[in-house]
């Protein structure tokens, strides 16, 4: 597709599924086995589904609900051959069709922007599904304001967008309202009372309940993420105490604000929130990365430096989730240095003596404790740290407690119960113009004085990258830069093999060596592909056919990733 045709929804959505790692003409979506067919979802959607399976019936035509996270629940298509052609591309029960695993898609790409979203023909990612058109409209839940799932409609290619994005469009909205009216009789409730609320005054309208959230406009904008706690507090304050009260607290950034709070049933009430006049408290300074001598420019990573930074003011435990590799110690240990660093920075691991440390960690007041990877605590060395948790409570010389664990671990209720704010450190593929600053960051470290810096278009390389190991993985790839380039400039040679592939599936040990002597043979033939054929001893087809498999990208092997230009 010439470049000028792109659309920039597509362009962008290209640009994601490169960094995700999808191939371009393999189709490998994965499959999830006990997915929630009988749920609220499905059941909302059943009748709507019926009615427009009977419009549509036997048109090379399907229609299809998949959940929040793009696994498909439902499958409606009447035609016998377009139903062989998805079940040969996975479009099917059970499969996922999120854009991390397949590209640019309908069902990925609305899940991403939570907006109605077509595509046709090859603006599809991967080349398997260029035969296909598809729309796709996201499904809100009313009473919480999730993304509750998406339903699309798929033909062949060409199809007509304009008409299948109202299909589904009005399809969604149908679903939606079915959704609200399956809604539990405390949520419905609750979804009156702030709807009346919100029609009535022009103020922040926020309803609160055990598992639910609801916020206006005006409470969206006047809220940071960390004064959901803050508020949480207050409601069950004035919940438990019965009656309409209301209230004045200072919000995160620093604004007085007054409160009145209505309870609706048990553990729920409507609040609406305004402003003291004459009465803002001053507001906290915006942290930095660079303010607690970490690198990275990118908003993401900003606030989660800001809202820790907040934390540790306030002495809040903090349970710091995040994939391997993302730096949760090493981002604990710059906010405790920015504000303590006087003061002990303990950390305590799932192989240490744990009650032992505890013990010893009662006399680190005004310090930092860190208990790191608490997903493999065992369950005695849990109770241990609970009884510890209780113990420093009520003490005076307080303690900050940062808990790390890998994103999604499950931790028992117990010891969720004792850390009452959660914090995500974004994976480094999601705040990737970081590298440019964590590059030259992580060198100053290992150079040992040697003049060394990365070169344009190794940096290049790096921007292209997925990282799955994240900043660990920058710096390992780095370290290995530096033993092939001991001054001057780092160039893509320099870097190891994983570096020039973005491979959807994790290689076999005998795949990687060959993906290495593959990549290693470009490099030394300058992307001459025949002449790389010729230096490994096999045929030029056999180069392009693993190229394509492992996903190597230096030297660029598709016309998107050449239309999208060298990175982000």
């Amino acid at each position: 597709m010439p470049a000028t045709q792109v659309r920039p929804g597509i362009e962008e959505s290209w640009r994601r599924s490169r960094l995700s790692g999808v191939g371009y003409d393999d189709l490998n979506p994965p499959y999830f086995e006990g997915l929630d067919t009988d749920g609220r979802l499905v059941l909302a959607a059943k009748p709507v589904l019926d009615r427009l399976e009977q419009t549509l019936l036997d048109a090379p035509v399907s229609l299809i609900l998949s959940d929040a996270r793009g696994r498909l629940l439902d499958r409606r298509v009447n035609h016998g051959s377009f139903r062989r052609h998805l079940d040969r591309i996975r479009l099917a029960p059970g499969f996922s069709y999120a854009e991390e695993h397949v590209g640019t898609n309908g069902i990925g790409t609305a899940r991403e922007t939570r907006q109605i979203t077509f595509v046709d023909g090859s603006e599809h990612f991967a080349a398997p599904l260029h035969a296909v058109a598809c729309a796709t409209a996201p499904i809100i839940d009313q009473l919480t304001g999730r993304l509750a799932g998406l339903v699309d409609i798929t033909c062949w290619s060409p199809g007509d967008g304009p008409v299948m994005s109202a299909v589904v469009c009005g399809a969604a909205r149908d679903i939606e309202r079915r959704l609200a009216e399956l809604g539990s009789e405390r949520e419905r409730t609750l979804l009156e009372q702030f709807m009346s609320a919100e029609r009535h005054g022009g103020q922040a309208v926020v309803a609160v309940a055990d598992d639910l959230t609801m916020a206006n406009r005006r409470a969206a904008d006047l809220l940071e993420p960390s004064d959901h706690a803050i508020l949480r507090d207050k409601v069950a304050e004035l919940v438990g105490a019965g009656g309409n009260h209301a209230t004045s607290f200072a919000l995160s950034g620093g604004e007085q604000v007054t409160m009145r709070c209505t309870p609706v049933e048990a553990n729920s009430a409507v609040v609406k929130i305004s402003l003291t006049d004459g009465h803002r408290s001053p507001p906290r300074p915006r942290m930095r990365p660079a303010d607690l001598k970490l690198a990275g420019t990118s908003t993401v990573f900003a606030n989660v430096c800001a809202n820790l930074a907040m934390h540790r003011q306030a002495y809040t435990r903090v349970l710091l989730e995040g994939e391997p590799g993302v730096g949760k110690v090493a981002l604990a240990r710059a906010v405790h240095c920015r504000y303590a660093p006087e003061r002990s920075f303990m950390v305590i691991e799932s192989t240490a003596d744990v009650a032992g440390q505890c013990r010893a960690a009662l006399g680190a007041s005004g310090g930092t404790v860190v208990l790191r990877h608490v997903e493999s605590f065992s369950g005695e060395a849990r109770a241990a740290v609970v009884d510890w948790l209780d113990t420093i409570a009520g003490d005076t010389d307080r303690v900050w407690v940062v808990a790390t664990a890998d994103v999604g671990a499950e931790l028992p209720d117990d010891l969720l119960g004792r850390l009452p704010a959660t914090l995500t450190v974004p994976p480094l593929r999601h705040r990737i113009e970081d590298v440019r600053e964590l590059v030259p960051a992580l060198l100053s470290t290992s150079t040992s004085g040697r003049s060394v810096s990365c070169g344009p278009a190794a940096m290049r390389v790096l921007l292209r990258s997925t990282w799955p190991g994240n900043v660990t993985g920058l710096a390992q790839a780095l370290c290995h830069a530096l033993a092939r380039r001991r001054v001057g400039q780092i160039q893509p040679e320099d870097l190891p093999e994983s570096c020039h592939v973005t491979a959807s599936h994790v290689l076999t040990r005998w795949e990687t060596i060959e993906r290495d002597a593959i990549i290693r043979a470009l490099l030394e033939t300058h992307g001459d592909k025949a002449a790389a054929a010729d230096l490994l001893g096999i045929s030029r087809t056999t180069v392009y056919r693993k190229i394509s498999a492992y996903g190597i990208t230096n030297p660029l092997t598709c016309s998107k990733m050449e239309h999208l230009g060298p990175g982000p």
